[in-house]
């Protein structure tokens, strides 16, 4: 019965969700963190984090932000690998005298 039939998954449509993302929210440092399991699927690995840059008269509902980041990555099904090293800002360089 867990099955689906072809007409039910022509109607259901593609998954919405390719993967479980949960998050935790740090008090000491105001900072919401986002988690998804590992391929084992025991251990959990950190995906990404947000930090309201205001801790008091936020003038938002933090929760519906951390909820709409947590969907946009559980619809992902791509992941993305960045050089940092690419983005930091280089050295002064000494002038030449």
């Amino acid at each position: 019965m867990n099955e689906l039939t072809d007409e039910q998954r022509k109607l259901i449509g593609k998954p919405q969700f390719h993967r479980a993302v949960r998050y935790t929210y740090n008090q000491r440092t105001h900072s919401f963190y986002f988690y998804t399991p590992t391929d084992n699927g025991r251990e959990m690995t950190c995906v990404g984090m947000f930090c309201p840059m205001m801790i008091e008269d936020i003038p938002y509902d933090p929760s519906e932000v951390v909820e709409g980041i947590a969907d946009i990555m559980s619809q992902s099904n791509q992941s993305y690998d960045f050089d940092f090293e690419d983005y930091a800002p280089q050295p002064p360089r000494k002038p030449i005298a």
